[in-house]
This record gives C-alpha cells, structure tokens and sequence, in this order.
C-alpha cells in the first residue's frame, strides 16, 4: 500500500467522481481507477459502489476513509517534526486558536516562549471551536486557545486570562453621551456580531450577555468572522460592534469611539482547552507561562 494510493483514494471519495479526482492529483482517470482496484484487491474489501457511471462510498470505503486520513496526518506530522528536528527544534507544540483572538497576551505569551525555550517549535493553527475539538481528538494540536464556554465536555478548560466587554461606536453617535453603555441601550441599535459558526466562541459570550429577559431581541445587522472587519463596518456606519476590549483595540479607526459597558456585565474568560490526560512536559511550561501573563497587569 503506497502514500500516494492513501491520497488518491481520499480525493475520489471527496469528488465521487473519478474524472474530477483525477483532475485534482494531475492523472488520467484509467490510471487512477487502476490504482483504486489496486487498493481494494489489498483491502479484500469494495470502497466505492459503481452504478451507472456514479460511486459512492461503501460502508466499508466510509471507515477506510477515516483510517487513511489518520494515517495521512501521522505521516506529515512525522515529517513536520523530522524538519523541525533539522532546523534544531527538540519539542513542538501545535497550538490552535480560535474565534478570531489576536490578543495582545498571546503575543507577550509567544515571545516570552521564544525567549525563556528556543528549541521548542511552536506552530500556531487558526480554526473554528467545532475544528479545535476534532483536532484535539485526532492529535493534530495539543492543546487550543478559545472564549466558547463550553468547547467540548470531554476537554480540561484552564482559564488564562479574562477580557471586558467593549463597544465601538460610530462618530457623532447618540450612545457617546455615556462613558459606560448599558446592554439595554445597545440593544435598541443595529448591531455588528461575530459569525454564529466561524466565530462561534465570541458570538456564544455575546448572545449570553444579552440573554436577560428585560433585554430587547438582538437586531444584526451584519456577521462578521473577526474584529478587524467588525471595525470596518462600525466606521461604515452599518452599526454598533460589540466584541472585547483588547480584540477592538487593536484594530483602531479614525472613525469609531470604543467605550466599556457597565460593570454589571460580566468579564470574558479566555481558557486554555486540552484534552484530559497528563499534558506534556513543553505543554506544562507553556501552560505556566500563560497563567504568569494572564496574572500580569494590563497597559
């Protein structure tokens, strides 16, 4: 059984079409259907059923699909971790990051890693809180950075740091009369709201802040997948962006006025999840140095 076979196979059962695999990995359709028999007469097993010109996976193709993507994954895991060995790395860790973070904290945290452990490699994976679970099943990342209170039940959370509402407002606004803004008035304007799926931690913090019975239905106005683009739209005039105080500070316009909300909403906490066995001896560290940044004070 080659590599490539592994690849060839995962590209059919994504496409269902032997024509349109064989466009993705740069053959002749014969040529890739010869190596799929191949891998079946290896298997003892049919992975594809071919009726009238269509396939579709086989019960038996759909758990040899599962298989293969684990063995693809370990395969260039082991080749990330030989060419990290070559550059001189002795550890790794594989950090996933969701819900759009870009906090200053994690930029004190990576730098104070470079410094105080060099020769561990620290790869940085963005994606979705659903993608941060799988990944952490799969040990593709060993542990991953979200505000989602609930990233999966079968995860350890280790609270790292915690965040204040904040929000941005357009220039010549009526809410900029209040140095704090209440929920109840943010409620009554048009709001710009981190996506319920690419960002779905941030969007799960916001919709519990506004979950009170005496508080208006939300009215969003636009979804976006991160802060950045929340900004934009707030200096466009679209509406009010509602996100955390060190994500909106970072992307600050010329056009738009950040300001707290009231202290009676409750602060952000942005954990650490990993899954819940011994962490390794680079992941303790790591860990460590993420508390010591969370306990510092701000600027």
């Amino acid at each position: 059984m080659r590599i490539r076979h592994l690849r060839y196979f995962l590209v059919v059962a994504e496409e269902l079409s032997f024509s349109r695999a064989a466009t993705r990995v740069h053959i002749e359709p014969s040529p890739l259907s010869r190596a799929i028999k191949e891998l079946e007469s290896e298997l003892g097993a049919r992975l594809f059923h071919r009726i009238h010109g269509r396939i579709r996976l086989t019960w038996a193709g759909e758990v040899f699909q599962e298989e293969a993507r684990h063995v693809l994954m370990r395969m260039d895991g082991a080749r990330a971790r030989v060419h990290a060995a070559a550059r001189g790395f002795r550890g790794r860790l594989r950090i996933g990051l969701a819900d759009n973070l870009a906090q200053p904290r994690l930029t004190k945290l990576l730098a104070c890693c470079r410094e105080e452990e060099p020769l561990t490699e620290i790869k940085i994976v963005e994606m979705t809180v659903s993608e941060m679970v799988k990944a952490l099943d799969h040990d593709q990342i060993d542990a991953g950075f979200t505000v989602h209170t609930e990233p999966g039940s079968r995860l350890i959370k280790e609270v790292v740091w915690t965040d204040r509402p904040a929000i941005a407002i357009p220039r010549n606004h009526p809410l900029l009369s209040l140095d704090k803004i209440p929920l109840r008035e943010v409620a009554r304007h048009p709001l710009i709201l981190c996506h319920p799926e690419r960002c779905s931690g941030g969007h799960d913090v916001i919709r519990n802040w506004f979950c009170a019975p005496t508080l208006p239905s939300l009215n969003v106005a636009e979804y976006v997948s991160g802060h950045e683009p929340m900004m934009m739209l707030v200096a466009a005039g679209y509406g009010i962006g509602v996100g955390l105080s060190s994500q909106v500070t970072l992307y600050k316009h010329s056009d738009v006025i950040i300001r707290p909300v009231t202290d009676d909403v409750p602060s952000t906490a942005t954990v650490i999840a990993m899954l819940d066995k011994p962490p390794s001896d680079e992941l303790a560290r790591f860990i460590a140095r993420a508390l010591q940044v969370g306990a510092a004070p701000t600027i």
